[in-house]
C-alpha cells in the first residue's frame, strides 16, 4: 500500500488510473446501490476498496497545490489535499438531510441544534447527504452500530450550538465509518469536536477535508474495560480549536478504554493562530492513582504532514505529537513537520519506548529527533 504514495510511481498510477477511469466511468468509482431497508435515501458502496486494498481516491482538484512548494524536503509521495483531493468527490450528487427517513431515523428540524437521530439501527449508512443545508444539522446515533457515513457534507451556523460531536456515537454503539466527508464545524463554537466516539469496535476515517473546527477533530470518550481501535488516514485537516479556551487535537484518546490498535498515517494538517492552543494528536489515556484507564497498544504513526505557521514559535500549537510513554508506545517514522509556530514535533518525554526513524523537518530538511 505505501509504494501506491510514493512519487517515483506517479505517472504509472496516473496511467494505470485513467485506464480504469476510463473502463468504469469516472462516477462508476463512487457507484452505490440502495440499502432495501432504508429507503432509497440509504445507499451502499458497490466497490469499498480497490484491488489493491486502499479505498479509491477522490475526484476533484487538491485543495493546495502548492502548499509544499517552497519547503527544503518535502514528502516523496502523494500528499493528502496536496497532490490529490479528499473529501466529498466532485461527482457526488448531494441531497437534502431534512428529506432523510427509514427505520429507526428521527430527522428533528425544531431542536436548536437540529439533527438526525438513529436509534437501534446497526449497519445504517448515509450516503451522498448534504447535512450543511438549512444552517446545518448534526448526527447522533443510540444503540446502531457499524454505520458509515460517505460522500456527505457537513457545515452550518446551526454547528456552533452543538455541545459534542458533528458526529456523536453513544457508548452502546460499536464501530464507524467517516470517509469521502467534507466536515466544516463552523469554527468558534460551544467547544464541540467533528467526531466523537464512546463505542467499542473500530473507527475508521478516510480521505475526509476536515477544517474549521472549535476543539478536536477526533475524540474517543470510552469507559472503563471497552476496547476499541483507530484507523484514521488520508485526510485534510485545517484550523482547529477556534473556540476560546478550548484545547486542540487532532486526536484524543484521554478515556478509561483501552486501544487494541492506533494506524494513523498519511494525513496532512495545516494550523495557524487560532483562539485555543493545544497539540496535534495525542496518543494518551486517562491514568491517575486513583483512576486508572486502558492502554493505546500497537501504535503506528507514519507517513504524516504537519504545518504549523503563520506566527511566532508556539503561536499556533505547543507540540506537534503527544505521546503517552513506554505504556503506550509505538512506532513513528517517516514524519514530515513544519514547527516554524509550535513549540516543537515532540512533546518532551512522552516518546520514552518508541521507535522512532525517518522524521523530518521541512523548513531545513533536518531529522529529528
Amino acid at each position: 500500500m505505501k509504494d501506491r504514495f510514493l512519487r517515483k510511481d506517479r505517472l504509472l498510477r496516473q496511467a494505470q488510473a485513467a485506464s480504469t477511469n476510463a473502463k468504469r466511468g469516472s462516477a462508476a468509482v463512487f457507484a452505490m446501490t440502495s440499502v432495501a431497508l432504508a429507503g432509497s435515501l440509504y445507499v451502499a458502496p458497490k466497490q469499498a476498496y480497490s484491488q489493491s486494498g486502499c479505498p479509491p481516491v477522490p475526484t476533484g482538484i487538491a485543495q493546495h497545490p502548492t502548499m509544499l512548494q517552497s519547503y527544503a524536503k518535502r514528502p516523496p509521495w502523494e500528499v493528502a489535499g496536496v497532490d490529490y483531493a479528499v473529501g466529498v468527490p466532485s461527482s457526488t450528487t448531494l441531497t437534502d438531510w431534512q428529506s432523510l427517513s427509514g427505520p429507526g431515523i428521527t430527522v428533528n428540524t425544531s431542536s436548536s441544534p437540529p439533527y438526525v437521530r438513529i436509534d437501534d439501527t446497526n449497519g445504517i449508512v448515509f450516503s451522498g447527504v448534504d447535512f450543511s443545508l438549512h444552517g446545518g444539522a448534526y448526527i447522533y446515533l443510540s444503540n446502531s452500530s457499524n454505520a458509515t457515513i460517505t460522500n456527505s457534507k457537513f457545515g452550518g451556523a446551526n454547528l456552533t450550538k452543538i455541545l459534542n460531536g458533528v458526529i456523536n456515537t453513544d457508548p452502546n454503539s460499536q464501530g464507524l465509518t467517516v470517509q469521502y466527508c467534507t466536515i466544516d464545524g463552523a469554527g468558534s463554537g460551544a467547544g464541540a469536536t467533528l467526531i466523537s466516539a464512546a463505542g467499542g469496535g473500530t473507527t475508521t476515517v478516510l480521505y475526509n477535508w476536515l477544517k474549521n473546527f472549535p476543539q478536536h477533530v477526533i475524540e474517543f470518550t470510552q469507559r472503563s474495560e471497552v476496547n476499541y481501535s483507530i484507523v484514521y488516514k488520508y485526510n485534510l485537516i485545517e484550523q482547529g480549536g477556534m473556540h476560546l479556551g478550548a484545547h486542540l487535537n487532532y486526536l484524543q484518546t484521554y478515556n478509561l478504554g483501552s486501544a487494541t490498535s492506533a494506524d494513523v498515517e498519511y494525513n496532512t494538517s495545516y494550523q495557524t493562530h487560532q483562539a485555543g492552543g493545544g497539540e496535534g494528536y495525542q496518543f494518551e489515556n486517562y491514568n491517575t492513582p486513583t483512576s486508572p484507564g486502558g492502554t493505546i497498544a500497537n501504535v503506528t504513526f507514519a507517513y504524516n504532514t504537519m504545518i504549523a505557521t503563520g506566527g511566532i514559535t508556539g503561536s499556533a500549537m505547543s507540540y506537534m505529537v503527544h505521546a503517552g510513554g513506554y505504556q503506550n508506545a509505538g512506532i513513528g517514522h517517516d514524519n514530515y513537520m513544519d514547527t516554524t509556530a509550535a513549540w516543537g514535533p515532540l512533546y518532551p518525554g512522552s516518546f520514552s519506548g518508541w521507535t522512532l526513524s525517518h522524521n523530518y523537518i521541512m523548513t531545513t530538511g533536518a531529522a529529528f529527533p
